[in-house]
């Protein structure tokens, strides 16, 4: 009897790894739509968010076929492209980021495997500045809390210090850190913000942001249908921006269940995926 509940145990553990195994391979495609009166035409946006080194084929093709796909006219990029301890992911990331810059323009803003690597010393910081410079050199739009226009929209990169990374513990966003650091946005512009955390998603939308993009949280590694995330990657339980659609009074906060993983390489009712963002004038249907 003991030996089959052993079979049986060990028969559920080996389909459990190789449902794993292949769920880690897939992502799924999720599109919104936004309209605003401050746009006169549509512009549609590809996030990739917290791919982490990750590799849907080989250098990443069937990922790339899908941004072709989808023609976008921009691509934004809300941080964690890397794994900040591990270098191999830099090359991957270039690999993907020089031919995305062959389908549209690229913005890019740090995530907290970026920050890391870029603040603290460590043995992986010069290899962390080799890829910067080579990013850059591609043409990429790495903004360090800066904004820059593309066309009727205004894309602004934040960056958050590393103590509101820390994990199981809440921190709040120092006082009036975001209108002390970022430039001061015009109110008949569209304001993109890309800012990696999601916790403070409040604070984005009371800064003016009218489409804030996030990732960060991976979905919540663990997803219960009909309830949401279980835990985030900093240990914090039932997150309450754990992935999808936020509205903040008609400000609209956006957060991507993710490409990659890291550390914990888990994803249960919760599959990666790529989102294509469309913003629309407010009287097209």
């Amino acid at each position: 009897m003991l030996l089959k509940i052993i079979i049986v145990i060990a028969c559920v553990i080996l389909v459990y790894i190789i449902w794993q195994w292949q769920e880690l391979k897939k992502f799924a495609r999720t599109d919104y739509e936004i309209k605003s009166g401050k746009v006169q035409r549509e512009y549609k946006a590809a996030v990739l968010a917290d791919l982490h080194g990750f590799q849907y084929g080989k250098d990443n093709a069937r990922l790339l076929d899908a941004i072709r796909n989808g023609q976008p006219d921009l691509i934004l990029i809300p941080g964690d492209m890397v794994v900040s301890r591990k270098s191999d992911t830099y090359e991957t990331a270039l690999k993907i980021l020089e031919e995305l810059c062959r389908i549209a323009p690229v913005y890019y803003s740090y995530g907290n495997h970026e920050s890391r690597a870029h603040i603290r010393k460590s043995e992986y910081q010069e290899k962390f500045f080799a890829f910067e410079n080579k990013v850059k050199e591609l043409g990429i739009h790495v903004l360090h809390n800066e904004t820059e226009a593309f066309g009727e929209l205004a894309v602004t990169g934040l960056e958050i210090p590393l103590s509101c990374y820390k994990k199981g513990v809440d921190v709040p966003l120092p006082q009036d850190y975001l209108e002390k650091t970022l430039p001061k946005q015009t109110e008949d512009t569209f304001q993109v913000l890309l800012a990696h955390n999601p916790r403070y998603a409040k604070e984005y939308a009371d800064w003016g942001a009218d489409l804030t993009l996030c990732g960060h949280n991976h979905g919540g590694l663990i997803r219960i249908p009909g309830v949401g995330s279980l835990i985030s990657p900093q240990f914090q339980w039932f997150p309450k921006y754990d992935a999808g659609a936020f509205d903040f009074e008609g400000k609209k906060v956006t957060v991507s269940r993710g490409l990659g993983t890291h550390t914990f390489h888990i994803r249960i009712f919760n599959r990666a995926e790529l989102v294509f963002m469309v913003i629309k004038p407010q009287d097209i249907a």
